[in-house]
């Protein structure tokens, strides 16, 4: 039996996505959240706390960007254009790591909003079942307002 891509099940997010997709975003919240709280937890100071957050957004672009790789390489036809947008989000999210504060959780939050918005046209075009779109809204949406209360904490 042959599922088309319309049907519920092309809708449900399957649980062990969903699952490290929130596991994901811990480092997120929790390293944003003890920005805005308790700048100080456990003696590591705020450098030290923004840079594991920038660090951390950096490396999950990066990821972001590999994914995009990975669903450029299982087409038929590879575009050129496709390869540059899966390996910008690296190289940008690099040039955050060395940038200073607060333009590197602005290039950042930029990075994933674009991300965000890519994945959803990727999803629209076809190229991505429809509950990764809505994972990736949930997901986006949660690091994007994770680096902006970081950025509120400066």
């Amino acid at each position: 039996m042959t599922i088309h891509p319309s049907t519920t099940t092309d809708h449900l997010i399957p649980l062990p996505a969903l699952m490290l997709g929130a596991a994901g975003l811990i480092p997120f919240v929790g390293t944003a959240a003890c920005l805005l709280v308790a700048p100080d937890f456990l003696g590591l100071g705020s450098g030290l706390l923004h840079m594991a957050l920038v660090t951390y957004a950096a490396l999950i672009a990066s990821f972001l960007g590999g994914v995009r790789w990975g669903n450029v390489l299982a087409k038929p036809e590879h575009h050129q254009r496709e390869f540059v947008l899966a390996v910008m989000p690296s190289l940008v999210a690099w040039l955050a790591l060395a940038t200073p504060r607060p333009y590197d959780l602005m290039m950042l939050i930029g990075i994933f909003l674009a991300l965000g918005v890519s994945d959803i046209g990727l999803v629209l075009a076809g190229g991505a079942p429809r509950w990764y779109g809505k994972l990736r809204v949930g997901l986006t949406a949660i690091a994007v307002t994770s680096l902006l209360g970081a950025l509120l904490a400066q």
